[in-house]
């Protein structure tokens, strides 16, 4: 396979072999990376929000008369983050999105070495 590094330079010829297996394996390394940092994005996020409006829940209920009942939306809404939490820290290992091909390539090597 010949491939062309821009308009005037010098065509290079990439075989298979280490160099394109490792660059390949760095590029997914690469894209496992960015998944990641964008889950814990959105995680802190969740977070966030999460804090600032059983804040205001909290603030309301204080200051009206009758039964405290933020703590019921702090308690369902904070299983929903730990969830979120467990998602985004990869140790719910069925969720993130490469499972299945690591659990095909867990069970055809298991196969093979029997």
């Amino acid at each position: 396979m010949v491939m062309m590094r821009g308009r005037d330079s010098e065509p290079i010829e990439l075989r298979p072999g280490s160099g394109v297996r490792e660059a390949a394996h760095a590029a997914e390394v690469e894209q496992w990376a960015w998944r990641r940092v964008r889950a814990l994005r959105l995680f802190y996020s969740h977070l966030t929000v999460y804090v600032v409006i059983n804040f205001v829940l909290f603030m309301i209920d204080s200051t009206t008369p009758g039964p405290m009942w933020f703590y019921a939306p702090l308690v369902g809404w904070g299983l929903l983050l730990c969830l979120h939490a467990l998602h985004a820290y990869e140790m719910l290992p069925w969720t993130t999105q490469d499972w299945e091909q690591r659990k095909v390539r867990e069970l055809v090597e298991k196969r093979r070495r029997h």
